[in-house]
């Protein structure tokens, strides 16, 4: 529980210390740096919790998959995009209160590709936190293209959890089949960075050639994007992993329905104005998702995510 509580406060941190990064840096070279500085610790807690050999191997064998390229298309390149974009025409309370809108968009397409059943209290749950982020975003003063581009990232995700949905033993509780066809977490998760920094190398490339690049600057901008590569990034997932595997799926999934409100309580402290609108909105969000999620994650696997 500890694992799962711990991960969940310092994913809740992403959108705050994005925004203090934008300050000097480019939305292309905030994404593209924070998995360069992640891969080299992605790779080395790999070969820890394997053998060198074996660990390098499934590692290789994870990269030549296209569904790893699918992976890293929709969970990293189309999610960093859009989100860091949108992040630096919004503001970090509203994307964090805004990325509640991810349950919602993990169930409509869960339900179109997967034919996941939506119960009643799963129905009210995403009612409530849909009327929550409209509350919440309500009076925002950047809400419109910023706003529309997380959305899109946050689309983005919602896919690529259905895609990890759709990859994952059929019985949730493992994490391997008995045959070892189940991918393992963290070597997925691996491949997936490596291929979504190499996706986004593209978009560093118009920003080159445009004349909009820029490199951190300041020991707040440094400081910051090591926080999201070496912790938000790297450690965090494996802490979540350690725990989602020892606790009830339900606790996790509830856990996890947090960040939004813990990420913009993070923003407040950053320096970002209380608003009592996005406090009530973020309030009945949080009550929606955890009301959708007891329920429907009580038998879910672990989704597991290189960002």
């Amino acid at each position: 529980m500890a694992a799962v509580v711990v991960s969940v406060v310092l994913w809740s941190t992403a959108y705050g210390l994005s925004a203090l990064v934008l300050v000097t840096a480019s939305p292309a070279v905030l994404s593209e740096l924070r998995l360069l500085l992640a891969v080299p610790l992605l790779v080395a807690m790999v070969i820890v919790r394997r053998a060198p050999d074996r660990g390098l191997c499934a590692l290789g064998a994870a990269l030549r998959r296209p569904r790893t390229v699918l992976l890293a298309l929709t969970g990293v390149a189309l999610f960093y995009l859009p989100s860091n974009l949108g992040l630096a025409l919004s503001s970090a309370g509203t994307a964090a209160l805004m990325s509640a809108s991810l349950p919602v968009l993990t169930a409509l397409l869960a339900w179109g590709m997967l034919r996941e059943r939506v119960t009643g209290r799963v129905a009210a749950g995403l009612a409530l936190t849909t009327c929550g982020i409209v509350l919440a975003s309500a009076r925002a003063a950047q809400f419109g293209l910023g706003a529309v581009l997380l959305v899109a990232g946050l689309a983005s995700y919602a896919l690529y959890t259905v895609l990890l949905r759709r990859l994952a033993p059929p019985q949730g509780g493992a994490q391997r089949t008995a045959g070892g066809a189940a991918p393992d977490p963290l070597v997925l998760a691996t491949a997936t960075a490596i291929w979504g920094a190499l996706l986004l190398t593209p978009w560093v490339a118009v920003e080159l050639v445009a004349g909009t690049a820029a490199w951190p600057t300041g020991t707040t901008g440094w400081v910051s994007i090591l926080i999201l590569a070496l912790v938000v990034t790297g450690p965090t997932m494996a802490l979540y992993n350690y725990g989602a595997e020892r606790v009830p799926a339900a606790f996790s999934g509830t856990a996890a329905a947090a960040v939004p409100v813990l990420g913009y309580a993070f923003a407040v402290v950053l320096g970002e104005p209380l608003e009592p609108l996005k406090v009530a909105g973020g309030t009945l969000a949080l009550a929606g998702i955890v009301l959708a999620a007891m329920p429907a994650r009580a038998s879910a696997p672990v989704v597991v995510s290189a960002s």
